[in-house]
């Protein structure tokens, strides 16, 4: 998968931007605050996430790796595609809805435009562990814990799969792991899951 792209800003709009990487312009979809930050030729450094579909092919940009991450755990939520976690993101920033979530804040979600008190209750209730606590927000947090996640997903396993494996083995070892390589990680999790197959 497309974990970042580092080019030169060719052009912007209020949702997107076109980033030439060695001559190929990329499309990436933005939050208008991130566009807002962007401006034409410049060089930019833009963390992604590809949504394939059927019809479509999708780069979800995000200024940093926590929004990245968060934006692929709300999709573990029954009922929330990348257009809705991706508008939650838009509209409020990661440590918002990291926190509104452990609280169990259904009124700070309800804001987002989309999000309705349904919407809202899937995520406190699916989601609430992890933040809940210091160690599972810590967990949350760990650099490695996207790049692992997607790297998963290209395997075969969902996103459920892919978090339910990274969450045994954050149970069983903790913070050490952010000691270790990608690559060790990703061995780890594959250790404790199997892909289902259709």
């Amino acid at each position: 998968m497309i974990a970042h792209i580092q080019g030169k800003v060719t052009a912007l709009t209020l949702n997107r931007a076109i980033v030439d990487v060695a001559g190929v312009g990329y499309e990436v979809l933005l939050s208008p605050s991130q566009i807002s930050t962007l401006a034409v030729g410049e060089t930019v450094l833009i963390h992604t996430s590809a949504v394939i579909r059927e019809d479509s092919w999708t780069l979800y940009g995000f200024s940093d790796t926590v929004s990245k991450e968060l934006f692929i755990q709300l999709q573990s939520v029954s009922g929330i595609g990348p257009k809705a976690a991706y508008s939650l993101l838009s509209a409020l920033n990661a440590t918002d809805i990291e926190r509104a979530i452990g609280a169990g804040d259904h009124v700070t979600l309800e804001k987002v435009p989309g999000v309705g008190k349904k919407m809202a209750s899937r995520i406190i209730l699916e989601l609430k562990d992890r933040f809940a606590g210091s160690r599972s927000g810590t967990a949350s947090r760990s650099a490695w814990r996207g790049p692992v996640i997607e790297a998963l997903t290209g395997l075969g396993y969902s996103t459920k799969e892919a978090e339910s494996a990274i969450d045994r083995i954050v149970e069983h070892e903790g913070e050490s792991l952010d000691k270790l390589e990608l690559s060790e990680i990703l061995k780890r999790s594959l250790s404790n899951s199997q892909p289902k197959k259709n």
